[in-house]
C-alpha cells in the first residue's frame, strides 16, 4: 500500500506545480510581449511486482514535472501611436543591458520602451530603467534636436533584433525577458542570415505584441489539471481506507 501512497502524494505534487504555472499564465494574460509555458511530465522510476516470478509484470511509482515548456506563438499586435512602442511580427528579440552590465544581458519580445536621461545624453531604455541594444550590442543614443525633441524617425533601424537556433531552450527571467543557454545557443543577427534566405521578422513602429496567453486554452488546463490533482487525491484517501480496513481485520 506503501507504493499506491506514493504515487498519490507524486502526483498531487505534480499537479500542484502545474496549477502554479497555469496561474502564472492567466495572471500575465495583460502583459506585453509574455509568452506561456507549458509543464510536460514523466513517469517515476518503475519496479517488479514479483522478484520470483518469471513474468516482468512492473508497477509505476507515480509522476513528476520534467520540465516547463516555452509557447513562442505570436501575440497579437495592437497600435498604440507612441513613436518609442515597437512591436515584432516573426522571430527576433530585443537584447536589453541592466545596471549589472554584461552580466545582465538579457532579450525581450517587450518593446515598449522609453528615454533616460545621463549628464546631459539620453539613451533609448525599457521601461524599468535597462539599455537597449542596437545590432552591434552598444546603448542606443538619442540625438536631440535644438528644438528640444529627439529624433527619432530612424529609431527602428537603429534597434537589435537578434535571433536564436532554439528559442524554445531559453531561460525564462523577471520581466518577461529570457537568458540564453547552452541549449538554446548564442544569440545572432537575422541580418548574418544567407541571401537565399527571408527575413524572419518584421518591426512595427507604434505598436506592440500583446501576451500570446489564451485565456480559454488556461481555462481548460485549469480544469483538466484540477480533475487530474482530484484523482490523485483519491488514489491517497482509496489507499488509506484500504489500509484501515487491513488493520480492523481480526
Amino acid at each position: 500500500m506503501n507504493i499506491a501512497f506514493y504515487s498519490g502524494v507524486s502526483g498531487l505534487t505534480a499537479y500542484q506545480r502545474d496549477m502554479d504555472q497555469i496561474a502564472h499564465n492567466i495572471s500575465n494574460v495583460n502583459t506585453v510581449g509574455y509568452k506561456p509555458s507549458r509543464s510536460s511530465f514523466s513517469d517515476l522510476l518503475y519496479s517488479r511486482m514479483a522478484v520470483n516470478s518469471d513474468q516482468d509484470f512492473l508497477v509505476g511509482h507515480g509522476v513528476r514535472v520534467q520540465d516547463s515548456d516555452l509557447v513562442f506563438r505570436q501575440g497579437p499586435v495592437l497600435s498604440t501611436g507612441s513613436p518609442l512602442d515597437f512591436g515584432l511580427i516573426g522571430s527576433g528579440f530585443f537584447a536589453v543591458r541592466t545596471a549589472a552590465g554584461e552580466g545582465g544581458l538579457q532579450y525581450t519580445r517587450n518593446g515598449a520602451f522609453d528615454i533616460s536621461m545621463e549628464d546631459g545624453d539620453a539613451y533609448l531604455v525599457t521601461t524599468d530603467g535597462a539599455y537597449v541594444l542596437d545590432g552591434e550590442g552598444e546603448r542606443i543614443q538619442l540625438t536631440k534636436g535644438a528644438d528640444g525633441t529627439f529624433d527619432l524617425d530612424a529609431l527602428a533601424q537603429q534597434i537589435g533584433i537578434y535571433q536564436f537556433a532554439n528559442p524554445f531552450g531559453l531561460q525564462p527571467a523577471s520581466g518577461g525577458r529570457f537568458i540564453p543557454t547552452q541549449t538554446s545557443g548564442a544569440a545572432r543577427r537575422p541580418e548574418d542570415r544567407d541571401e537565399d534566405e527571408e527575413q524572419p521578422y518584421r518591426l512595427i513602429s507604434g505598436a506592440l505584441e500583446q501576451s500570446a496567453v489564451e485565456l480559454s486554452d488556461e481555462m481548460v488546463m485549469v480544469i483538466s489539471t484540477q480533475k487530474a490533482f482530484q484523482f490523485s487525491a483519491r488514489i491517497v484517501q482509496t489507499a488509506d481506507q484500504i489500509e484501515e480496513i487491513i488493520n480492523n481485520l481480526r
